[in-house]
């Protein structure tokens, strides 16, 4: 008999992997639509425009999945709640950058951000998640994304201040 391939979390693995990139094409959209819109209001009305469109999907979200209603459970950690902050400085940061870097540019460095940042939390299991020891395979890979940046860089001078 032939192989028996079970294609439930084939699929299942497929969708995370698609959410993943639309995610992607959203912070590059999200920067450069907060920076366009910070260039009619300024950064202040901007960031909170931005803030309170997520505050509004976020309640949806949590009303249509019908999500626990304890927000401070006693046995979470401050560091848990600090998400907020580093969102803030995702928005505050992009809508800042984008215009002097260029969104290109500017996405390569927040990527490349990203993957040393998510090595180092993966391999001590920082903030709730579970260890995931940086492999030869794994720095490697950060390596390449630091190289594309490089390249990035390379390719030609960004944008100055508007």
């Amino acid at each position: 008999m032939g192989i028996r391939v079970t294609l439930a979390p084939m699929l299942t693995n497929l969708i995370w992997t698609a959410l993943a990139v639309v995610a992607g094409v959203a912070v590059a959209f999200q920067g450069a639509t907060n920076q366009g819109l910070m260039k009619s209001t300024g950064i202040g009305p901007a960031l909170v425009v931005n803030t309170v469109i997520v505050l509004i999907g976020a309640l949806g979200l949590w009303l249509a999945t019908g999500a626990k209603t304890t927000f401070f459970p006693p046995k979470a950690s401050w560091n848990l709640y600090l998400g907020g902050v580093f969102g803030f400085v995702v928005i505050a940061a992009a809508v800042l950058v984008f215009p002097r870097l260029g969104a290109a540019y500017a996405i390569a460095l927040m990527i490349c951000g990203q993957c040393l940042a998510a090595m180092i939390i993966d391999h001590y299991g920082l903030l709730g998640m579970e260890k995931n020891p940086a492999t030869l395979q794994r720095v490697f890979a950060v390596m390449l994304v630091v190289a594309g940046v490089a390249l990035f860089r390379l390719a030609g001078s960004p944008p100055t201040a508007p």
